[in-house]
């Protein structure tokens, strides 16, 4: 099998260490693949690095949140090259299936008639953008992965329930550490990119409330990515201000996770599937989290972590109150979340299930005008890369 996988970053968020987890079941599998995305970031070079080729898309530096008139121009103008550059490697290097790794380069395969996956990552809530995914879906030979149901419920209202399949994500073995639960202060963190959406000022806010500091360190380890640099610097004034320790971005996640004691995840509403929860869980990490987006369907409240009653930040300080004075419940919410992992969050699970949907989505064919159906996508026409009749 040859599949063309677009993404529509290059930096590594958590679609991107997602579709990272798929290449190597893709490599182990023997297929062959070929990886576009925007820019030159790690992912392409992780692709390289498995043997697979890598081509740059044109960058896609648009605005976070509400789109300016110039952000719409610029997005037709990029969605038009992506599609030429996409038809032009599909017309010499012909693929069974389009994966495609998140909503924003979805326009780039409109019209194409070979099979197309699309996984969908995060909650698609803006009505311009689930009017583009409806219009490329129901106009392509698509299937969709959601990473939970809280993601897939707006695609199953524009496309019903039979095409879509939730697929939760997966993260590699991070090594159950357990805590000294007797001596030091708690550590107390929040890991990942630096977003309005993942709550930095909450946990500042709730950080400050904690009366007994001087037993709780509390520190954020993470950057800005592809999101916006200014919040970046208002963290990290309000962090300083704090007495909060700041850490950087860092790649190993193992380590971070087993120096905390607790991990804090005060998400916005629409956060899909963070996949720090998964790294927690595995490594033994005690979480407490907003009842936000896709959360409650990977945390268990009382058994593999807490969630708090509403998402505000004297919540999470009441929640942060009483893990510090139960080191027992915290033990049992780790040893829970251990197990939790192990049942459901693994990363080979994860890489068999998408791979199985990939699979099924390429034996996808379209019949013709003729009656016949395309049985081999190795000649595509010079103007669409559509696989010839037969």
């Amino acid at each position: 099998m040859r599949i063309l996988f677009l993404d529509q970053f290059s930096e590594l968020g958590g679609a991107q260490l997602c579709l990272q987890d798929v290449l190597e079941e893709v490599g182990r599998l023997g297929w062959q693949a070929e990886v576009m995305a925007p820019g030159a970031g790690p992912l392409l070079d992780f692709a390289r690095e498995r043997g697979f080729a890598a081509l740059r898309l044109p960058a896609l530096p648009y605005n976070n949140g509400c789109k300016s008139a110039s952000d719409v121009l610029r997005f037709g103008i990029d969605m038009v090259q992506s599609a030429r550059i996409v038809r032009r490697v599909l017309r010499t290097r012909p693929a069974d299936l389009i994966y495609v790794n998140g909503p924003r380069i979805l326009p780039a395969v409109s019209g194409l008639r070979i099979p197309i996956l699309f996984h969908s990552h995060s909650l698609i809530d803006k009505n311009y953008a689930r009017a583009i995914t409806g219009w490329v879906l129901h106009g392509s030979n698509a299937r969709v992965l959601a990473c939970s149901e809280f993601t897939a419920q707006p695609l199953k209202r524009l496309l019903g329930g039979g095409l879509i399949r939730v697929v939760y994500n997966g993260v590699s073995d991070h090594g159950f550490h357990p805590r000294n639960l007797s001596t030091g202060p708690l550590r107390v963190g929040i890991l990942g990119r630096i977003a309005p959406e993942k709550g930095h000022l909450d946990f500042l806010r709730a950080a400050v409330a904690m009366a007994d500091r001087k037993n709780m360190q509390f520190c954020i380890t993470g950057a800005a990515l592809f999101s916006d640099a200014a919040y970046e610097q208002t963290v990290r004034t309000a962090g300083a201000a704090a007495g909060v320790e700041f850490q950087g971005w860092t790649h190993n996640v193992s380590q971070v996770l087993h120096d905390l004691d607790i991990l804090v995840v005060p998400s916005a509403s629409h956060d899909a599937s963070p996949r720090v929860i998964l790294e927690a869980l595995s490594a033994g990490t005690c979480v407490v989290a907003y009842p936000s987006g896709g959360i409650p369907e990977l945390i268990r409240h009382g058994y593999s972590g807490l969630l708090t009653t509403s998402p505000s930040a004297s919540e999470l300080s009441d929640s942060l109150r009483a893990l510090a004075a139960n080191p027992e419940l915290r033990s049992r919410l780790a040893s829970n979340g251990r197990r939790e992992w192990e049942a459901r969050f693994k990363v080979e699970r994860f890489r068999s299930e998408v791979c199985a949907r990939i699979s099924e989505t390429a034996t996808l064919r379209e019949p013709f005008a003729s009656g016949h159906h395309s049985t081999s996508p190795a000649r595509a026409s010079a103007h669409d890369g559509r696989p010839s009749a037969s």
